[in-house]
């Protein structure tokens, strides 16, 4: 899709300048590159193609580095609505398509006290500023919007997670803060989000077990998923010659959101 191609593309630029530096190790920090005790540092990228990645790297009192890592979803996830409630209908909706599955999403939304409308662009659906009288009035998609920096992505998470980000049944209407989704929460950080087999909070439980124990410093080339499924239809990650217990399809870009995090504190 022609939106997804746009997100693609700038999300390169954003993250491919100085990418190299942080992949050139093979694993473990080296002794004496300790880090400095007591800080963190957050790392955001869009990942799976309709959320952004969140990494929080911290250290402890003895300098010793963990990491935390979420998701959050976007606004064409935020806004969904069901059709069959009785305020909701063909006229102030907005719809787009994953999987087949047709979705619905509320037409009006206010970010951060900006009001935008949505339309359905071939199987997606675009959020623009809205003009006095709810019309499109053009500029860059919301997404794209929130998608350009780490400072905005940022403040977008902060944002949802604090009623920022809500809806309208009509535009100029009561707005509708979003604070769950269907999963739960508006990260997937302990959400219902994939809560099947090993599901997301086990690939995520899994990949920050492995780099607690075993380090983050390491290229991407090092990095392979089995080819072939196990007896329990698993298809693991390696990293150099450790299984990390980890499935996800994204798994890499997991990794750099790690260690563009890393990469951020300060060190003795």
């Amino acid at each position: 899709m022609r939106k997804a191609i746009f997100i693609a593309a700038a999300i390169t630029l954003i993250f491919t300048g100085g990418a190299g530096q942080l992949f050139a190790g093979g694993g473990q920090e080296e002794a004496g590159s300790a880090f400095a005790p007591n800080q963190s540092a957050d790392a955001y990228i869009y990942i799976h193609g309709g959320y952004i990645g969140i990494v929080t790297a911290r250290t402890d009192a003895e300098g010793a580095v963990s990491v935390e890592l979420d998701e959050a979803f976007l606004p064409h996830t935020l806004a969904a609505v069901d059709m069959e409630a009785d305020e909701w209908n063909e006229d102030n909706t907005a719809w787009y398509i994953v999987r087949g599955g047709q979705n619905y999403v509320a037409k009006y939304v206010e970010y951060n006290g900006t009001t935008y409308v949505g339309t359905t662009v071939g199987e997606s659906v675009t959020y623009v500023a809205a003009d006095d009288e709810g019309e499109p009035v053009g500029g860059q998609d919301l997404e794209l919007l929130i998608l350009r920096g780490q400072d905005s992505m940022a403040q977008y998470v902060d944002s949802i997670q604090n009623g920022g980000f809500g809806i309208m049944t009509e535009f100029g209407g009561t707005v509708e803060p979003v604070t769950t989704t269907s999963y739960g929460q508006v990260t997937k950080r302990g959400s219902e989000y994939w809560n099947f087999g090993l599901g997301w909070q086990g690939n995520i439980d899994a990949m920050e077990e492995f780099i607690a124990e075993n380090g983050w410093d390491y290229n991407l080339d090092t990095m392979s998923r089995a080819a072939e499924e196990d007896e329990d239809g698993n298809q693991y990650w390696s990293v150099a010659d450790a299984v990390t217990g980890a499935t996800l399809t994204d798994f890499k870009d997991y990794f750099i959101n790690v260690q563009m995090a890393i990469a951020q504190l300060e060190r003795n």
